[in-house]
């Protein structure tokens, strides 16, 4: 552990961790014995784009870059968090350290032959309104009625739910055994600020709406089929998560995939607990949050959040679809092929 972090209490001297063979993690681990001068306190502790800069590229000069190498640029994100959708000097910036990289091949020809290349972004951001009053969701209040377990201390037998927020999404967990999710749900539903709220009823997931009327229920396998290949059945209204149903086939609109993230994330963990997503222009805010208010934020479902670019080099083909889940059997393959 790096001499700052064994001040803090309780921190160990050494820390056994799971991870590949060439680690890589600001601080707390480097490559290139040089790449020091990145770790510094007003350098966030090497968490910037420069250490990742400096650290692959001394991969490649060494010749001992892997068949799969994953390089993350971290600084755009919070630029983008703090002033907005339409900044781009973090952008400029990924941009400079990955000239770096590629020039460490002796130039960028020989880089595009020598290794495929995929540039792209983790997540989408949305913008948040100015105004926090306007932009925030508040989610003790709204749900006022349930005793709420409280931060930084355990939970007690007398609380009924628990608030975790993720920006523009929330988990909101169900502790009382006796109550059902199906409760918060409809308390959240008052606020129309809030256009999709979630929860599991047995094998199958519930959506209704702060922002509309009507109800939708899904669950995997059946006669509907989605543009990834994916089997579905449906009753309800689709329009709450702006689908279109002509024949049997789905069409997503505003919410990327929408069906089968709210799977993974309703299935993704043990517990009984409602998934509220807001619109955009909001955050939703717990018991102590950080906001982005006139800044960007993300977490949702909504496009704007979900949709990122991606820049391709090095050879022709493409991933069986355009969802990140699916990049992972296309990078494989590459990397099978290229040995």
């Amino acid at each position: 552990m790096p001499p700052f972090l064994k001040l803090a209490k309780d921190v160990p001297d050494q820390l056994r961790i799971t991870g590949p063979k060439l680690f890589s993690y600001a601080a707390l681990a480097r490559l290139d014995p040089d790449n020091a001068r990145n770790t510094y306190l007003w350098k966030k502790f090497g968490m910037n784009d420069r250490f990742t800069a400096q650290d692959m590229a001394f991969l490649v000069r060494q010749h001992r870059l892997p068949a799969v190498t994953v390089a993350y640029f971290p600084e755009n994100d919070n630029r983008v968090h703090r002033k907005g959708p339409d900044e781009r000097q973090g952008i400029i910036r990924a941009d400079e350290a990955l000239q770096e990289v590629l020039s460490s091949f002796g130039s960028w020809e020989r880089a595009v032959k020598e290794a495929i290349w995929i540039v792209m972004g983790d997540s989408g951001q949305s913008r948040v309104y100015g105004d926090r009053q306007r932009a925030t969701i508040e989610l003790v209040p709204l749900l006022k009625d349930f005793r709420i377990a409280r931060l930084n201390r355990p939970v007690s037998s007398g609380d009924q739910i628990l608030i975790s927020t993720n920006e523009r999404m929330a988990y909101i967990y169900a502790l009382d055994p006796r109550m059902e999710v199906s409760e918060v749900a409809a308390r959240l539903s008052r606020e129309p600020k809030l256009d999709m709220i979630a929860f599991k009823e047995g094998a199958a997931i519930r959506i209704i709406s702060g922002k509309s009327g009507g109800t939708l229920r899904f669950r995997p396998g059946g006669s509907y089929k989605d543009e990834y290949g994916q089997t579905w059945t449906l009753s309800g209204d689709p329009r709450i998560a702006d689908m279109k149903i002509t024949g049997n086939r789905i069409v997503y609109g505003k919410y990327p995939d929408a069906l089968a993230r709210l799977q993974g994330a309703m299935f993704s963990h043990e517990g009984r607990y409602v998934i509220a997503n807001a619109e955009p222009g909001y955050e939703l805010v717990g018991e102590s949050s950080l906001t982005h208010v006139g800044g960007g934020s993300h977490g949702s479902l909504h496009e704007k959040d979900s949709l990122v670019p991606v820049i391709v080099a090095g050879t022709d083909t493409r991933p069986q679809t355009r969802r990140i889940v699916d990049f992972k059997d296309w990078i494989m393959q590459l990397a099978n092929e290229r040995r």
